[in-house]
């Protein structure tokens, strides 16, 4: 069983990662909806989709873009990232 000490060390480790993670904000992802933000994040951590999917044909329709019967996820990713906004 945990003592007091270590619980509250343990508690000061995860309001510390959790107020880094909320101080980021999500400017690099400017003019993107949250999910294609999400989803680039997720890609920038090392995470490729395998294939297409049903979800992520509506983040790129609901970020403007027409994704074709050939388009590969590698495509999509490409394209939001084509859509990003400069910081200002």
């Amino acid at each position: 069983m945990a003592s007091d000490k270590d619980l509250a060390e343990w508690a000061a480790l995860f309001l510390q990662n959790y107020q880094e993670e909320e101080a980021t904000p999500d400017q690099q992802y400017a003019g993107l909806t949250p999910a294609a933000g999400d989803l680039l994040r997720s890609v920038d951590a090392g995470g490729v989709p395998a294939f297409m999917t049903a979800h992520l044909r509506q983040i790129a329709e609901d970020n403007g873009l027409k994704v074709g019967a050939g388009d590969t996820p590698n495509d999509v990713i490409a394209a939001l990232r084509g859509k990003l906004q400069a910081p200002s």
